[in-house]
């Protein structure tokens, strides 16, 4: 079993999924189309598609001219019924990928909000494994219209569109579902000056690191099950 992980920036990487991946025995290539590397003609040989995060917009294609052959990659690997896995910037591709517009939110989502799964996502074989409200880690400004073939699984007042399933095997993820502590301290380093500008304030890089402290360890066992029911479904299918 393969997986491809594909990367926009050096900060965001395969995270917690990697680690679980790695248990498992899974093959897995990374591919850094940061640094130049470029998506394969196909999906052939990969098992799973995860398509991380990163901190641009998907619509500006003029400065991040990966994104063109990008979206064809996972339009294909979506059109197939491949396993493909957003999050966030990657669930955003997708969704555009589809024909569906990506625009900005309200304001933006830093730290930790809780979610409410959609009857949908109650009844999806994986959501159905994690809590009816449930939190999660975010670091966005931009949503997503519902691509017509995606089935709304979560979301909240603001983001109602928070994840989606196309198929039966590919889900988009707004939020990081697969952070890690040094994850999150590094972007807190890294783009502090971002936080004034989440929703509720006041927020401060210590309120996110004091709360990931109390938090993310419920998370990276929701994400465990989640992921790991996920894999062994793969595994079965093939």
């Amino acid at each position: 079993m393969k997986a491809l992980i594909i990367k926009h920036n050096p900060s965001e990487g395969g995270g917690l999924f990697e680690d679980i991946l790695r248990e498992k025995r899974w093959g897995r290539k990374v591919l850094s189309l940061y640094a130049g590397e470029e998506c394969p003609e196909s999906w052939g040989g990969y098992d799973l598609g995860l398509i991380m995060g990163g901190p641009m917009s998907v619509n500006d294609d003029q400065r991040y001219p990966f994104f063109k052959k990008e979206l064809l990659f996972i339009r294909q690997g979506l059109i197939l019924g491949k396993p493909v896995l957003g999050i966030c910037l990657g669930a955003q591709l997708m969704a555009k990928s589809l024909g569906a517009p990506v625009y900005p939110g309200p304001y933006k989502e830093i730290g930790w909000y809780f979610l409410s799964q959609t009857p949908s996502g109650r009844t999806d074989p994986l959501f159905s494994l994690l809590d009816p409200c449930f939190l999660v880690f975010q670091w966005h400004g931009e949503t997503f219209d519902l691509p017509e073939e995606g089935v709304c699984l979560a979301g909240n007042e603001a983001y109602p569109h928070q994840a989606f399933r196309v198929g039966e095997w590919a889900y988009g993820l707004q939020f990081h579902f697969e952070v890690t502590e040094t994850m999150i301290k590094t972007w807190v380093s890294q783009w502090a000056d971002e936080i004034p500008r989440a929703k509720p304030q006041p927020l401060t890089a210590q309120d996110i690191l004091r709360d990931s402290t109390i938090y993310l360890e419920r998370l990276q066992k929701q994400v465990r099950l989640f992921f790991n029911c996920y894999l062994d479904r793969i595994k079965k299918k093939v």
